[in-house]
């Protein structure tokens, strides 16, 4: 019989790739396997040859690119020198988290599935493809390949005599929770992740926070300035900031435990310890911390919960009704009830914990740590070059409203809406999904409606220090937006380029006259120009927005204009044609 030991790897740029493989090894106590869960360039690769059974996790970001806690996994995967059975010993599954609107959808979980299969191992189960824009969102996929995954599992590892399956996985919590009973001083000012090490992280202070749009204009959308410090990037790379939750939020939070008579306070000090080595903690909470910090810095509060968290509240719920109720959302039978009360209205989990009130009663330290997801840092394109002196991000403050009486409100922009000048925060940047060219005579034509122009600001900023002293290739901007007067996001500095010849600017402006003009209807009428400069001049095609219908628009407009969509096609695959998009 096979070792009963299965280990979890995960890949994972925003998390959640992270909290599937967290639930993974939750549920393989069910099935009493011992095994370990980590991210996948965190594990020791030379022990992967003798592993008997492992799921891998990853999810797909920008160009078809592996995470970052995965790329040094994956080069070494590559390497031609592993011969073709090194991993013959072993059984796999692999789950891929993508979306469907990307052309790349789940290119690295597909990739990866092929490259482990060349190496010899052996698929329990087929590769899992969850999608993001599934009306049930990735549990969809997820829960029934899980499902499959421990039925062949069984069949090649099965349950020793005398063991059954539990009803309930005996690690529940990942932690022990203890009050720190020492006096201590923590300043909620402070920062937790002060000492966190991140490559390429910097401390800077706002100089400028003014808002691009009309003051009558329904989105408030901001333009922030910071002073350059000692990182460099180059255009198309992101900047990284970690939010805070609002104060509202935060108070909220404790009237919920004051309600309750529970006894966790803002000046309540707490110190968090592994049960084992399997699930270790992680390095930003391992020193004392007020509940006060860890619900401003650390847990989301305006997270919309998955199945997991009504689990967490099932479990120690004394109500019956609410517990028949938590137990259905946590099901994959009850994932479209679910689906119809969380996410259709973008419900949070605090708003959850108050229509609950008898699961929230019975809350346990331990269990906050299951039900709260940490906030995870958001990326945004640097909309200026390293030459301007200046870090700069354009930021729409997202704010709407569901069926649901309080508006919903996004953690980050909001936060970032609301910094004043003067104020210091952490910041880190990344290498972006765009793959410019190197040499600048290269044309660039770029799409970028709203505040996707961030990245193409960056570019057009950076050809300008050539232009000077240079020549450079031509560079084309379709940009879109409401209205001329209402939120024409750097018409100056457009408009200052268009006129000196560096840019030649198209601008669809959608409701300034009676029949709608977006950035496709442009481009479906520029088929000259487009030709001369992607098909003569070799150049490439840039799109950054939303993702939502303006992509597979965009795409159709090209290939109408160029009169091949078979040539965009080849574009695509030579990366000559890329997006940035995001929802």
């Amino acid at each position: 019989m096979l070792a009963r030991k299965l280990t979890i790897l995960y890949g994972s740029q925003s998390g959640t790739a992270q909290d599937l493989a967290e639930q993974i090894w939750r549920d393989s106590k069910l099935y009493h396997l011992q095994g370990s869960v980590a991210a996948m360039d965190d594990y020791d690769i030379g022990r992967l040859i003798e592993e008997r059974f492992v799921v891998l996790v990853c999810s797909t970001y920008g160009q078809g690119e592996e995470p970052d806690n995965m790329k040094r996994f994956w080069k070494f995967l590559l390497r031609k020198s592993l011969p073709a059975d090194s991993l013959c010993g072993m059984w796999f599954g692999v789950l891929g988290l993508g979306d469907s609107r990307y052309p790349k959808f789940n290119y690295v979980a597909k990739r990866l599935h092929k490259r482990l299969l060349q190496l010899g191992a052996n698929a329990i189960v087929p590769v899992g493809l969850c999608d993001d824009q599934h009306d049930l969102g990735y549990g969809a996929v997820f829960m029934p390949w899980i499902d499959d995954f421990w039925n062949k599992l069984l069949e090649l590892s099965p349950l020793p005599a005398g063991l059954n399956k539990l009803d309930e996985s005996p690690r529940e919590y990942r932690w022990k929770v203890e009050r720190y009973m020492e006096e201590i001083a923590i300043e909620l000012g402070c920062d937790m992740y002060g000492e966190f090490k991140v490559d390429n992280c910097f401390t800077s202070q706002v100089v400028e926070n003014r808002r691009t749009t009309a003051p009558n204009h329904f989105q408030d959308v901001r333009f922030i300035t910071f002073p350059k410090k000692e990182v460099n990037w180059k255009p198309g790379d992101v900047v990284y900031v970690r939010p805070h939750n609002s104060p509202k939020d935060v108070d909220c939070l404790f009237e919920i435990f004051h309600e309750h008579n529970l006894d966790m306070h803002k000046d309540t000090v707490i110190l968090i310890k592994e049960i084992d080595n399997e699930m270790p903690v992680p390095e930003i909470l391992k020193k004392p911390l007020t509940l006060e910090l860890v619900a401003s810095q650390y847990w989301d509060l305006t997270a919309i919960p998955r199945a997991r968290a009504f689990a967490v509240l099932a479990r120690t719920c004394t109500d019956e009704l609410e517990k028949e109720k938590l137990r259905e959302f946590s099901t994959y039978e009850g994932q479209e009830e679910l689906f119809s009360y969380a996410n259709r209205p973008r419900r949070t989990i605090l708003e959850v914990l108050k229509d609950f009130p008898h699961a929230s009663k019975a809350l346990t330290l331990p269990a906050l740590f299951e039900l709260f997801q940490p906030i995870k840092p958001r990326a945004f394109s640097i909309a200026s070059s390293i030459g301007s002196g200046k870090l700069q991000i354009l930021v729409a403050v997202i704010e709407y409203r569901t069926k649901l009486q309080e508006p919903r409100r996004g953690i980050c922009s909001n936060w970032l809406k609301n910094l004043s000048v003067g104020c210091t925060i952490r910041m880190w940047t990344r290498g972006g999904t765009f793959q410019l060219p190197k040499d600048s005579m290269i044309p660039i034509v770029m799409v970028g409606p709203g505040t996707g122009l961030a990245p193409f600001r960056a570019i057009i900023q950076e050809r300008e220090l050539l232009y000077d002293t240079e020549r450079v290739g031509p560079l084309v901007l379709f940009f879109g937006c409401r209205q001329s007067q209402s939120d024409f996001h750097c018409e100056e500095d457009l408009r200052r380029w268009e006129n000196s010849g560096l840019l030649t600017l198209f601008c669809a402006f959608s409701q300034d006259q009676k029949d709608k003009v977006y950035v496709q209807h442009l481009i479906s009428k520029q088929g000259a120009l487009l030709r001369k400069l992607l098909m003569e001049l070799n150049g490439v095609f840039l799109v950054s927005g939303s993702s939502k219908n303006m992509p597979e628009a965009v795409r159709e407009a090209l290939g109408e204009a160029i009169g091949s969509s078979l040539y965009v096609d080849e574009m695509i695959k030579s990366d000559r044609y890329q997006e940035e998009t995001w929802a």
